[in-house]
């Protein structure tokens, strides 16, 4: 069975999506394809999927690319302070030298 959901390229990234579709490849595989302000995901699953699986599956799909997208917007909010505290604790370590 075939399933084909949209996203808002506005919205979410094509990376979120591709890090979702990967964290759910056993159960189905995705084809991705962006037209316009778009993202659209072929989902394909297996015969022996069962309509509340697939639906269970959906869901959970959808729910992981806000995941994906909301680590990626967290990760570019917090990279400022993520960086100064990584560069304050290699200034600690005494791997490079005061001159």
């Amino acid at each position: 069975m075939e399933v084909l959901l949209t996203f808002d390229a506005t919205v979410y990234s094509a990376d979120a999506i591709k890090k979702a579709a990967y964290r759910s490849i056993n159960r189905f595989a995705v084809n991705i394809a962006k037209e316009g302000n778009e993202i659209k995901c072929s989902l394909t699953f297996k015969e022996s999927a069962t309509d509340p699986q697939i639906k269970t599956y959906l869901d959970e799909f959808k729910k992981e690319v806000l995941d994906q997208d909301l680590r990626e917007s967290i990760k570019k909010e917090t990279e400022g302070v993520r960086n100064l505290i990584l560069a304050h604790t290699f200034s600690k370590t005494g791997l490079i030298k005061d001159e």
